[in-house]
């Protein structure tokens, strides 16, 4: 055999015993691997009556007044998906939203697979609304003292669920100037809102799948079953016993939709 053959031969040789062995040590990183997650986020947007909707404008609820929404913030908890075996899977633990935020969004991992629906709490879960002590979570936790951003409630021992508040008006063409204050908390007005998928979705290792949410915040005030009049209910603190929080969270169970 001529040496040019034999060299021919021996870098064949090489070159798959190199091929053999980079694929030897890329199986575990392949991106069919189930155990690498892909990426779920959540971007939120505020709406009124369906319409793009932004901290600081003005809307007209059901009563004709004029609303001057100037807060929103919320506690956003537990998101979970449906696999198509009717199994809920936790995504996330607890997130504070607040629509001030230029673009407000959810991250979350989700290992790989076929998903259907998806469901999240509003507030925070019995479990971890009282009886917590804010100062032993680090700054950087929602439910931190730092975290929380004024969330929490030291009278009540918990935290607070939801803020809405602005200024209203008894006319359409009227000057927002009356203050509208709705705090929502206690363990009983935790609710958990569900969202059926149009149809199933694939998650797959390493992929971003980028969902929208909007939530309506006239739909705070009027839904199919009830309604909530300002002017005669501007203000509550969800002190235990008090119906008006509760109300307001039935209502927010419904003013979410998905987009996509």
């Amino acid at each position: 055999m001529s040496k040019r053959k034999q060299f021919f031969n021996m870098a064949a040789i090489v070159l798959l015993l190199g091929s053999i062995g980079l694929w030897g040590c890329s199986q575990p990183f392949s991106i069919w691997d189930d155990e690498v997650p892909a990426t779920l986020r959540l971007d939120m947007a505020l709406t009124w009556d369906d319409a793009p909707f932004g901290l600081g404008q003005k809307g007209t609820d059901h009563n004709g007044n004029t609303i001057r929404l100037e807060n929103l913030q919320m506690y956003f908890s537990r998101l979970e998906l449906r696999d198509e075996s009717g199994n809920w899977q936790r995504m996330t633990d607890v997130n504070l939203l607040d629509f001030s935020d230029d673009h407000p969004f959810v991250l979350a991992e989700v290992p790989w697979g076929r998903y259907d629906a998806m469901k999240f709490g509003m507030g925070i879960p019995p479990d971890l609304n009282t009886g917590i002590d804010p100062a032993s979570y680090p700054n950087a936790h929602p439910l931190s003292v730092a975290g929380s951003a004024g969330m929490f409630w030291t009278w009540a021992s918990g935290y607070i669920f939801v803020k809405y508040e602005g200024k209203f008006s008894e006319t359409v063409s009227g000057e927002p100037l009356e203050p509208l204050s709705y705090h929502t908390g206690t363990d009983s007005a935790y609710r958990e809102v569900v969202l059926d998928f149009p149809e199933p979705m694939s998650f797959v290792p390493r992929d971003l799948t980028v969902l929208n949410l909007e939530f309506d915040a006239a739909d705070c005030l009027h839904g199919p079953n009830d309604s909530i009049d300002v002017v005669a209910e501007p203000i509550t603190h969800s002190a235990v016993g008090t119906v008006l929080g509760n109300r307001l969270m039935d209502l927010m169970d419904d003013a979410w939709k998905l987009k996509n």
